[in-house]
């Protein structure tokens, strides 16, 4: 077994133990430093908490960079693993212990022997969970200065060991939020004929918004439309004067976007008029839609084939901001299975666990992928 292939076990446990928020991974961002000195690189710290090094290969060639995302979750961790999280009411809930072990790992085999052309670039990305994200300082500091290609991959705990799933244009979706302030009239519980309900109309309105998908698009267009909150009144007897609706949005293309928000609109002051209340609407772009480039995507998966099994599933309404990355340079993400045996719970679960056995093949695919670019190039 390759040194490698013991170590990012190591550095997943190691980095399971200190997740940190975003931009606050300060002893992640050590861990990584020394990491990668102690490997014989050079990296630097970017965009407060990222870090970046180049592994150089022993002939020239083109640049391709490889992302790793560092931040964990506001939970706290109920799983029972000898290695879990030192921090309390912090933990590393999707994956990103084990991205940056992959990515890691793989600095540490292309290091090993250089024995390729042009340069790999590593970088380790803060704040993924955190909007707007850390992709955007990064790109900013200077992450893809120089770069021709693009690769990350997810964890995806859903899908099994020895999985690969992956499709050319809409990956993952527009992830935005809206707020809904809905003006009325208060009154006692006693008289609503005197008041204009809040509460009711607030409610009515999210009934109403759900038409927007099922009634309002396009029967192939993808949207999703939910509300998480409404937040109205102060005790049992007294009808609100005001109410606030927050939700999200999912979209996978700018025009359906555009759609929705004017739905959004409409929907929400319409029906406040027709209870004699207004009604105001916030909307928040959040990360754009993370869209693969098809030669990209095509040559990854030639390079895979008889490695993994490979999936084309439909796009997930989650969101990244690798997007911003894909929106300046050629590239690919992926998700890797990871599905533990026994029960598996979901992302950002306070059970949420991968299956190690995930970690070697995520590098291997990383090889793979960086490989077939610098060679091709």
């Amino acid at each position: 077994m390759a040194k490698w292939e013991q170590d990012v076990i190591t550095y997943r446990r190691d980095l399971h133990q200190i997740p940190e928020l975003g931009f606050q991974e300060t002893k992640t961002s050590q861990y990584l430093l020394d990491t990668l000195q102690q490997l014989g690189l050079d990296p630097v710290q970017i965009a407060d908490t990222g870090v970046m090094a180049d592994i150089e290969g022993n002939r020239p060639g083109k640049t391709i960079a490889i992302r790793a995302d560092i931040d964990g979750l506001p939970l706290e961790e109920d799983t029972g693993l000898p290695f879990r999280s030192q921090h309390q009411g912090v933990m590393h809930a999707c994956g990103h212990d084990g991205h940056m072990a992959i990515v890691l790992a793989l600095a540490s085999r292309l290091q090993a022997t250089r024995d390729f052309p042009g340069r790999v670039r590593v970088f380790f990305q803060p704040a993924e969970e955190r909007p707007p994200g850390g992709a955007p300082k990064m790109i900013e500091a200077g992450c893809l200065d120089g770069v021709d290609e693009v690769l990350g991959l997810h964890l995806w705990a859903s899908d099994p060991v020895g999985t690969v799933a992956i499709r050319s244009g809409p990956f993952m979706a527009n992830a935005d939020q809206f707020t809904i302030r809905v003006k009325g009239k208060g009154g006692h519980g006693s008289e609503p004929a005197d008041t204009k309900d809040a509460v009711l109309i607030a409610s009515m309105i999210v009934m109403n918004l759900q038409t927007i998908v099922s009634r309002r698009l396009n029967a192939f267009d993808t949207a999703v439309v939910s509300c998480g909150t409404i937040r109205a009144g102060a005790t049992f007897n007294i009808i609100a004067e005001t109410a606030e609706i927050t939700g999200t949005v999912r979209t996978l293309s700018k025009i359906v976007q555009d759609k929705v928000i004017q739905e959004i609109e409409h929907i929400a002051k319409t029906t406040a008029a027709l209870y004699g209340a207004e009604a105001t609407v916030s909307y928040q772009y959040g990360y754009p839609a993370v869209i693969n480039h098809q030669p990209s995507v095509e040559r990854l998966e030639r390079s895979v084939t008889g490695l993994v099994d490979i999936l084309h599933p439909d796009p997930a309404m989650g969101g990244e901001d690798f997007a911003y990355y894909l929106q300046k340079k050629p590239g690919t993400f992926l998700f890797l299975g990871c599905r533990p045996e026994g029960e598996s719970f979901p992302h950002h679960s306070p059970h949420f666990q991968i299956n190690e056995k995930a970690l070697p093949l995520g590098v291997e695919v990383l090889y793979r992928g960086a490989m077939s670019f610098l060679h091709e190039n």
